[in-house]
């Protein structure tokens, strides 16, 4: 598992920073679309395995949003989020004679299209901000750092279960250790990385960047607790199997989706 995790990272990586750095915007947005069409069709097959309809259906809504939302036209994505919400209502409508369980397969539905289709375009948005490689990067150099201190962390020093209904295998121990990886993440970015690449964050103190790092943290767990819940739910162990000892898309954006919308608002917002 370790071995599998380590040589996806070594490959998925670089890529990663590469496209960050030269991709035009448009690749950065297909690639971006690509992600979250995987995710969504991760998603819908965990909550619908038995409905074909239902999961198609959510799968093309997903699709749907997640072009809306990459291509950053705000009329676009709100006609999306409308064309969705009815074509839902519509279906659960027509199909369904026990409306209370369509209902409630609406509301899964919608879920998975905002989880995956309406957050993950976020990266594309903080991208086209001044400067937004540099803090696209430094998300997931938190979030990377985060990860891997955790799991670690986790591994040798757990004892104490953080939320055991909602993910039996994290502990305190670990989730301290996310803290930390991501503090080191960010300075390992901003002080490594970026100079090596030739891209900054202006302005960045060691306050902010470690204020910045440790609400990446915190907030990436809520993202990873919520998609525990949903596997829960869902009775899956991962949400897919794209990437060797990582899981599916869900399993490796699910501590990104919830700090990258923050992230971006932070940034156009208040710098």
């Amino acid at each position: 598992m370790l071995r599998a995790r380590l040589a996806t990272a070594a490959v998925a990586i670089p890529l990663l920073l590469l496209l960050i750095k030269y991709a035009p915007f448009w690749l950065f947005a297909a690639v971006l679309a690509l992600i979250a069409a995987v995710g969504v069709l991760e998603y819908f097959v965990m909550a619908f395995p038995s409905q074909p309809g239902s999961r198609a259906l959510g799968v093309a809504l997903g699709w749907m949003l997640a072009i809306a939302s990459a291509s950053t036209r705000a009329d676009w994505l709100a006609f999306a989020m409308v064309a969705a919400l009815v074509i839902g209502l519509s279906w659960t409508l027509l199909a369904r004679v026990d409306f209370e369980k369509g209902i409630g397969d609406l509301g899964l539905t919608l879920l998975g299209i905002l989880y995956v289709s309406v957050l993950l375009p976020y990266f594309v948005w903080l991208w086209q901000t001044p400067h937004g490689a540099g803090w696209v990067i430094l998300l997931l150099g938190a979030g990377m750092g985060g990860d891997s201190s955790g799991y670690f962390a986790g591994h040798a020093f757990g004892k104490h279960k953080l939320m055991p209904r909602v993910s039996p295998g994290k502990t305190v121990e670990g989730a301290l250790g996310i803290l930390a990886g991501s503090v080191a993440g960010v300075g390992i970015v901003e002080l490594v990385l970026l100079p090596l690449m030739g891209l900054d964050v202006p302005d960045l103190g060691w306050t902010e960047a470690t204020v910045v790092a440790v609400v990446i943290g915190v907030v990436g767990q809520v993202g990873d607790l919520c998609e525990s819940m949903m596997k829960r739910t869902f009775a899956a162990k991962e949400s897919g199997w794209i990437f060797p000892g990582h899981g599916g898309v869900l399993d490796r954006i699910d501590s990104l989706v919830f700090p990258v919308a923050l992230l971006y608002y932070y940034v156009d917002l208040c710098r």
